[in-house]
């Protein structure tokens, strides 16, 4: 089940924002902690990633510790490559194989 997360991480590291937005369902919603929606749906998955990939070529997201509950994977991620470095909380709800919301908590 937490194979699509793997493929995720590996495809935003790699900058392939094809492969990277694949592992989300076609409506998916990435929101911060307070239930703003950053994104949703693949379209504007490639309209934000895009342009942070041209703009942080260094941008790269490494695992840490990871629980599995149900559909769910929450996970610790240090983002490194951009202004400073970031360590956060991704919530991730799976449905079919795919990613169908991401909460990211900072």
């Amino acid at each position: 089940m937490t194979d699509v997360i793997a493929r995720v991480l590996a495809a935003l590291n790699a900058h392939d924002l094809e492969a990277m937005v694949a592992c989300y369902a076609e409506e998916a919603t990435i929101e911060d902690g307070y239930d703003r929606v950053a994104a949703r749906g693949r379209e504007e998955l490639r309209a934000r990633y895009g342009p942070m990939f041209a703009r942080y070529p260094a941008l790269s997201v490494d695992a840490g510790s990871r629980t599995e509950v149900g559909d769910f994977v929450v996970q610790e991620e240090t983002v490194t490559g951009r202004e400073g470095h970031e360590r956060h909380v991704a919530v991730y709800l799976l449905a079919g194989g795919l990613i169908a919301r991401e909460r990211i908590i900072a």
